[in-house]
């Protein structure tokens, strides 16, 4: 887990300032014969739509540049992964599977991540320092996107590949999740594949 947390922040989490921050509507909407849209003809955005538009993509820019850690809320609490039995496709090995063991959901292990060497602007804190009712609600002094949430890895007989699953949410109603598939080359853990479970 220490080794393929910094990978999983960057191919998981986001900046919720980009994220919610869809560009503006800039030009015309065309629509087929049945009614269902085909495309957006941006030749005939007015005066207005060019204006929000411009205005968006500095306010995109200078979040970009802004150089202060994004925080992400961390639940250290790690729980077993909980499907009792999944096969991991992998192409160079096909017919190898996960372990078939019963999950005991009484087992659980404290990641202890505050000496991990994380990538880019992304920075974990501990989620119990959170308000975790209202934590959505909550004015903050820095900028805070989101909650995220890791199980723990299943392991094939080998000890070579693994799987866990993933989730971040940065709202009462906006989250996604991933099925991760993790593999040891040279002696080091890489995500080699992601599938998505849920989104909201």
């Amino acid at each position: 887990m220490v080794e393929i947390l910094p990978s999983i922040m960057d191919s998981t989490c986001v900046d919720v300032r980009i994220f919610s921050n869809p560009p503006p509507r800039y030009g015309k909407s065309i629509f087929n014969k049945e009614g269902y849209y085909v495309k957006t003809d941006s030749t005939k955005a007015t005066p207005e739509e060019i204006k929000n538009f411009k205005e968006w993509k500095q306010q995109i820019s200078d979040i970009e540049k802004d150089t202060s850690k994004v925080i992400i809320a961390f639940d250290p609490k790690i729980l077993p992964y909980e499907k009792e039995y999944e096969k991991i496709i992998v192409e160079n090995f096909p017919k190898d599977t996960l372990l078939k063991i019963k999950t005991d959901k009484t087992k659980e292990y404290i990641l202890d991540f505050k000496n991990i060497k994380l990538n880019g602007k992304f920075k974990l804190k501990n989620i119990n320092e959170f308000d975790k009712e209202n934590i959505f609600e909550r004015k903050y002094k820095f900028n805070f996107s989101g909650i995220l949430r890791v199980s723990g890895i299943k392991f094939d007989k080998k000890r070579e590949n693994g799987i866990l699953d993933v989730g971040f949410t940065c709202g009462r109603l906006c989250g996604y999740g991933n099925k991760i598939f993790i593999k040891k080359v040279k002696n080091k853990w890489k995500i080699i594949k992601m599938e998505e479970t849920w989104i909201s």
